[in-house]
């Protein structure tokens, strides 16, 4: 038994050395007549050149397989020239050099445009006395800001954005747009500088249209935390979210009483209505200059099932439900909070 496993081994150390013996003799082939010796042909997502250095022992040619990269020959040497990916994707080309009946291909790689912003989409300043703001940047392609207003502009080191805000002596806050741009890339950052105590809260109007369209206003006070409907006695809650310049109003919190029985804010839509305490609205700021009035009107945020229609003044015997429904007291269509008097 142990002179038949030793046979079988050395058969297969036999058959071993003739197939490497075997992949020996496959491998030779002539010399390549053309050898890459280094590239740098790595690119941030900027327009930029690069280099692939070659030998050849004949004349070399070299072609691309992607228009926004382009390569001429010089000596040794391949210039590689990219523009701009204005993309967020990197992308990639290839480079063939030809000598004779040899070729060698190189991978061109670029990749996507970054822009970042420690400041989010949005840039709000609780201050109306001149001052400036500094947030951290990263961007990999060279960008110009411009300002649509002349009440703050910019400076930029490529690492940070300086805004400076001059005083704002208007009595109302004001909003602005930033532009940013590049070569192929374009956008922009809304821009607020507001004094919350004396441009947003205080006596407003809670307005709103009936459901045959007819335009009305009830008196309010607005606070960080509230929007209060003095008249009847009811609040209801909100939340001031500084950084967006906006409120946050929550379905079905309770306002107040009615006839003995409460009063909650409810979203309705599609004939239907939730006591989901889930559901929410935003509303942010803006500012008419015709009209001189401060808004924020009403955005439905997606929170429900369905899209709302309208908000409505819900009354209940105790927590909502169907069985403590009690009925409607208004239903408020396009609900809007006003800073100044309506005209």
């Amino acid at each position: 038994m142990k002179r038949h496993i030793y046979y079988l081994l050395a058969a297969l150390v036999v058959a071993g050395f003739t197939a490497c013996s075997e992949d020996k003799d496959w491998g030779m082939e002539g010399q390549s007549l053309i050898q890459v010796i280094k590239s740098d042909v790595l690119f941030q997502a900027a327009a930029g050149t690069g280099t692939v250095v070659f030998n050849a022992s004949e004349a070399v040619t070299v072609e691309t397989d992607c228009n926004w990269c382009t390569a001429t020959i010089n000596g040794n040497t391949v210039n590689v020239s990219v523009t701009e990916n204005g993309n967020l994707e990197g992308r990639t080309a290839q480079l063939i050099l030809r000598c004779g009946p040899d070729s060698v291909h190189v991978m061109v790689q670029q990749n996507g445009l970054v822009f970042q912003l420690s400041a989010g989409s949005e840039i709000a300043t609780n201050s109306d006395e001149a001052h400036s703001l500094t947030y951290e940047m990263s961007a990999n392609v060279p960008l110009t800001f411009e300002p649509n207003e002349d009440w703050f502009n910019v400076t930029s080191d490529g690492e940070h954005l300086k805004i400076n805000f001059k005083e704002n002596t208007t009595g109302h806050a004001r909003i602005g747009i930033l532009k940013y741009s590049s070569e192929t890339f374009s956008g922009s950052l809304k821009v607020t500088q507001y004094d919350f105590d004396k441009d947003i809260a205080g006596p407003c109007y809670l307005t709103f249209r009936t459901q045959d369209g007819k335009f009305q206003a009830m008196n309010a006070v607005l606070s960080e935390t509230e929007l209060a409907l003095p008249d009847y006695g009811w609040t209801i809650p909100v939340t001031f979210e500084p950084e967006k310049v906006r409120f946050v109003m929550y379905n079905a919190n309770k306002m107040g009483e009615f006839e003995g029985n409460d009063v909650y804010n409810i979203v309705e839509g599609s004939g239907y209505y939730t006591w989901s305490t889930t559901v929410y609205m935003l509303f942010p700021l803006d500012y008419d200059a015709e009209s001189g009035i401060t808004f924020f009107d009403m955005q439905d945020t997606g929170t429900w099932s369905r899209p709302i229609d309208f908000m409505s003044f819900r009354v209940f015997s105790g927590a909502p439900s169907s069985a403590t429904s009690v009925g409607s007291l208004l239903k408020l269509y396009n609900p809007s909070i006003w800073r100044e008097t309506p005209q």
